[in-house]
């Protein structure tokens, strides 16, 4: 059973990267895997119960529950629901950040950025784009990112070619900025859920590493780009300042963003709540100031209708059923036993967690790098010893590498991300032509990383 259950849930994680190539949503296929897994996972689930949930079950009929049924009741109420608990957390962190974003986007926050965008240096227009994205990536996920920073692109370079290594830039950029940071990309959301990373000291351990990539790749792709952007002589969507609010406004909302969401962290540290609560308030606050701003217009919607990619794309139902289904795949792959047997034997035959975290980023750069990184925080358990050195503490150089390894990977063939996949899509570039021309520069940007987070770890 432990055997049919990985075969179904690896075919899915396979069919899920390979989307362009069949055209089946790739949330069909986490829902349908996920709940299969489980489905079969339930025919063996008395033998799984006593071999992961031994003292737990016996506890669970001491307390009076005996019916032929009460295994399934059982793994109903204290075993799947601990995933889906956990996958809505996520979500629901998601969701009120991107929101945020939309709110600040819909009332011409950023407007102001694509007139001082408009610059004709094509190197130092390729610098202040990357560092740009490496800020706000930092804050909001890496799919927010890049469909701003992409739109921006859109409406500013005429040239195709200049757009594509801009692309290239901006994918890198938005990666190493979410995972530098708790709040930066979904799977450092997950470790943060999780308890197994803490903010400020995740940030500190990634920061230089990070920094270190974006520019060695920036340095490595400058030499493609020569004299000026080829810009629009008239912006094609709208002209950057047609907002009704007031300078003053746009500022005050941006302070309270940018403020709001770095205020999470805090939150979650004081009140030991759920960061999505904080993320949840955070949101009500914009919402509320937004409605005071707005107070002129009677309640009525009348905000300009951005034609971007929007970010609620990326909240919408599918995504969402998406993100469910490989939570319940790589649950069930956890509940047999599965990832607990692959990590006793890396602990027994290698060892090595910088073997570990190039094995998951050469892995990341093909398969999904959610469903990756979820099954290796699945692998080993988090050392809750006080004073131990082991790399498998709350902060300890496991989690930081697996994140990091994890983002670089995603960047090698765009495909290990939903961020890299929709560059792909809008901007039609060719998947070969990609991979002679920007493959090796993200590989040799992930060893100079890689080396400076071994010399500062």
């Amino acid at each position: 059973m432990t055997l049919i259950i990985v075969a179904v849930v690896l075919f899915g994680f396979i069919l899920m990267t390979t989307e362009q190539a069949h055209h089946i949503n790739r949330a069909t296929i986490a829902m349908v895997s996920g709940v299969a897994a489980w489905v079969i996972y339930m025919v063996n689930g008395g033998q799984f119960v006593q071999l992961m949930h031994q003292s737990d079950y016996a506890s669970f009929m001491s307390s009076g529950m005996s019916s032929s049924d009460s295994i399934k009741y059982f793994i109903s109420e204290h075993v799947i629901t601990r995933y889906i608990i956990e996958a809505c957390s996520v979500i629901l962190f998601l969701i009120a950040t991107n929101t945020i974003v939309e709110v600040l986007h819909n009332n011409g926050v950023f407007d102001s950025l694509m007139s001082w965008l408009r610059m004709r240096g094509s190197r130092k227009f390729l610098w202040t784009i990357s560092i740009l994205t490496f800020v706000i990536s930092a804050n909001v996920d890496n799919l927010t990112t890049v469909v701003l920073m992409m739109s921006f692109v859109a409406n500013i370079v005429r040239n195709h070619y200049q757009r594509v290594i801009y692309a290239s830039a901006i994918i890198v950029s938005a990666c190493m900025g979410g995972c530098f940071t708790a709040i930066g990309d979904m799977t450092s959301v997950m470790l943060w859920v999780r308890g197994l990373i803490t903010p400020s000291a995740y940030a500190a351990g990634l920061f230089l590493p990070a920094i270190a990539v974006l520019c060695t790749f920036n340095l490595l792709i400058g030499s493609m780009l020569h004299g000026r952007v080829e810009i629009y002589s008239v912006l094609t969507r709208y002209d950057g300042n047609d907002s009704s609010w007031a300078a003053w406004q746009k500022v005050v909302l941006l302070v309270l963003g940018i403020a709001g969401l770095w205020f999470i962290p805090s939150f979650h540290f004081i009140t030991k709540l759920p960061p999505f609560l904080g993320s949840l308030s955070v949101l009500a606050l914009i919402w509320a100031v937004e409605g005071i701003f707005n107070l002129e217009k009677n309640g009525n919607v009348l905000l300009v209708q951005r034609h971007y990619f929007r970010n609620a794309e990326f909240i919408s139902i599918r995504i969402i059923l998406y993100f469910l289904g490989i939570t319940l795949g790589v649950g069930a792959l956890a509940e047999c036993g599965a990832l607990d047997f692959v990590g006793r034997w890396l602990e027994s035959n290698i060892n090595n967690v910088y073997i570990y975290g190039v094995a998951v980023g050469l892995l990341s750069s093909i398969l999904d790098n959610v469903p990756l990184m979820m099954s290796c925080m699945n692998m080993f358990p988090l050392d809750t010893v006080p004073e131990s050195t082991s790399e498998f503490v709350q902060n300890g150089i496991y989690w930081q590498l697996l994140s990091f390894c994890c983002a670089c990977g995603g960047t090698l063939l765009f495909v290990g991300t939903l961020a890299g996949q929709a560059v792909l899509e809008v901007e039609k570039i060719r998947f070969r032509w990609y991979i002679r021309n920007f493959l090796w520069r993200a590989l040799a940007a992930w060893a100079v990383g890689l080396g400076v987070f071994w010399l500062t770890h």
